[in-house]
C-alpha cells in the first residue's frame, strides 16, 4: 500500500488524468471500450506499471557496489 502512494512523477499524474478523463468520457458516450480503456491507463497509473509485467517502472532499490568490483583506471603506457 505505500508504494501506491509513493513516486508520485508527472508520467504518473499524466496517465491518470488521462485514465479518469477517458473512463469519464466512456461513461458519457455509452462506450465499453472506451471505458475499459480508460479504466486501464487509471489503474496503470495507480499501480505504477509502465508496459508489459512491469519493465519499464522505476524501483527506489539501490545495490551495494563493493570495492573490488571497482578498480581505479591505471594507463598502461608508463
Amino acid at each position: 500500500m505505500g508504494n501506491l502512494l509513493n513516486n508520485w512523477d508527472i508520467s504518473r499524474w499524466i496517465r491518470l488524468v488521462s485514465g479518469v478523463g477517458v473512463t469519464s468520457y466512456g461513461l458519457y458516450a455509452g462506450d465499453y471500450f472506451l471505458l475499459m480503456l480508460g479504466i486501464l491507463f487509471a489503474g496503470l497509473a495507480v499501480l505504477n506499471k509502465g508496459c508489459c509485467c512491469g519493465g519499464c517502472s522505476t524501483t527506489t532499490e539501490t545495490k551495494a557496489i563493493y570495492k573490488d568490483f571497482v578498480k581505479p583506471y591505471q594507463d598502461k603506457k608508463n
